[in-house]
């Protein structure tokens, strides 16, 4: 399977008809349910997006060996098991021919309906009742079985050798034949020798353990069994001739399953995973930010980033994104507002790491940078820098701010915590000493907090020890 063109290592689960760009999931994120009539669109040219599957591997048949087994014990497929075993032990006459030849067709179609739905990852057996509908189905595997089976012994009177050539290989690409019409309904692609060829190709080695398994069933005592036998004997042959028929339909649509991907057959496979509303605008103002900063579309990304913070505005993936954008566009007033209020809605919601995060990176694409105007957000994300223990990133935001913003009524904390912060990272006495005076001069209240008599404490005490 082809990759996404813009995340590597995801496969790309569409294809563009127009310019065959591949997108994976995070790329065109939804489902059905999300998707419009027409959509969903290529970014870069608009046309149709076709669905390629999700890349994931279906799961090998023989991890589901426990769910084989256990497939003919639930209802109601224990209900016909029983139904038929029942019918085997009945007085014998017309009715209960007609009975048991009724509940014969019934499981030859009903087999195919298993493959079906075990083939669409649906392990609840279907019920009986529905096969009754479905005598165009029935005609068609009646149809099958007179091709590969008659056509070859009403040969051998001309041609030995041809009649038993043709018979062994249609009792060797029968369970492909099966399994091609209970997912089709077609007798055309039942009858396929490429589509049997296909099938039996991408299988591989388990074809052969799944043609052992359908053999054996074909082998086993039939519904219709001598009448002979003891009727417990009867009862309990027929229920496991008919259970053994059951996982034989079972193993094949597990097969299927495993493989339906590669195999391309006739069943609808969902689109992607549908979400609700608000998460699929977000996570589609994502994916398109994303394909349109890979090819340098920046303005349009930031158009998707900008949609998607218009329905969630605190989303924080959406909010590192414009943050990124607006420094590639160079737009530094809108940069910094956004900066500035991005880093007020991480210290607000407890998430100073974050904030921390953001700010580091914001000094290695502008060293030196600080906020002038905002002494309050610089004082917040300080504290945040000290607790992580950035000492000097912490200095860097708070120093010369009572020239910045003489005003600021919380500047006394913020000078406890920068001469604080000058006794911790370098002992400078000299810096912290002229603070503290500063404070003491300004805003002596200050050394009644328990911040500002624990400064002062280390100071007194650095000075004393030297």
């Amino acid at each position: 399977m082809e990759v996404c063109g813009y995340h590597r290592e995801r496969p790309g689960s569409w294809r563009c008809s127009g310019c065959s760009t591949f997108y994976c999931g995070q790329c065109v994120p939804g489902g059905e349910e999300n998707f419009n009539a027409g959509q969903p669109r290529c970014l870069l040219c608009s046309q149709r997006l076709d669905w390629q599957g999700d890349g994931k591997p279906g799961t090998p048949f023989w991890q589901r060996s426990g769910d084989i087994l256990r497939y003919g014990f639930k209802p109601p497929a224990v209900w016909l098991i029983l139904a038929v075993g029942a019918a085997s032990v009945l007085p014998m006459g017309l009715l209960t021919g007609l009975l048991l030849l009724f509940l014969s067709l019934m499981l030859t179609v009903y087999a195919l309906f298993v493959i079906a739905a075990v083939a669409a990852d649906e392990w609840q057996p279907p019920s009986p009742l529905d096969v009754m509908s479905e005598g165009g189905l029935l005609l068609k595997q009646i149809a099958l079985m007179v091709v590969l089976f008659v056509g070859p012994v009403l040969l051998m009177p001309s041609s030995m050798v041809l009649g038993m050539g043709l018979l062994a290989l249609a009792a060797l690409v029968l369970p492909a034949a099966l399994m091609i019409l209970a997912v089709s309904h077609s007798l055309g692609a039942a009858l396929n020798p490429l589509r049997w060829l296909q099938l039996i190709v991408t299988v591989g080695v388990s074809y052969l353990l799944l043609w052992f398994a359908v053999m054996a069933v074909t082998a086993a005592p039939s519904i219709l069994e001598t009448r002979s036998a003891p009727v417990l004997f009867m009862f309990l042959g027929t229920c496991f001739s008919v259970y053994t028929t059951l996982v034989a339909a079972a193993m094949m649509g597990a097969l299927l399953n495993e493989k339906a991907r590669a195999l391309g057959l006739a069943w609808d496979e969902p689109r992607g995973r549908s979400l609700s509303v608000d998460d699929f605008e977000v996570a589609e103002s994502i994916g398109a930010a994303h394909v349109y900063a890979q090819e340098g579309r920046f303005e349009d990304a930031l158009k998707g980033v900008n949609r998607g913070l218009a329905s969630a505005p605190l989303h924080q993936d959406l909010n590192w994104r414009r943050l990124r954008l607006l420094h590639l566009l160079k737009k530094e007033k809108p940069w910094e507002q956004h900066l500035a209020r991005f880093l007020r809605q991480q210290l607000s919601s407890g998430m100073e790491g974050s904030a921390v995060q953001i700010w580091l990176e914001v000094l290695q694409q502008r060293p030196g940078f600080r906020f002038d105007d905002d002494p309050a957000l610089c004082l917040s994300l300080a504290r945040a820098l000290h607790e992580r223990g950035r000492l000097k990133d912490a200095q860097h935001v708070l120093m010369n701010l009572h020239q910045r913003a003489p005003d600021f009524r919380q500047l006394g904390d913020a000078y406890v915590l920068l001469a604080q912060l000058y006794l911790e990272h370098q002992a400078d006495l000299v810096r912290a000493g002229k603070l503290l005076q500063f404070v003491s001069r300004r805003f002596p209240e200050q050394f009644n907090s328990q911040a500002g008599q624990q400064t002062q404490s280390m100071f007194k005490r650095l000075q004393a020890s030297g």
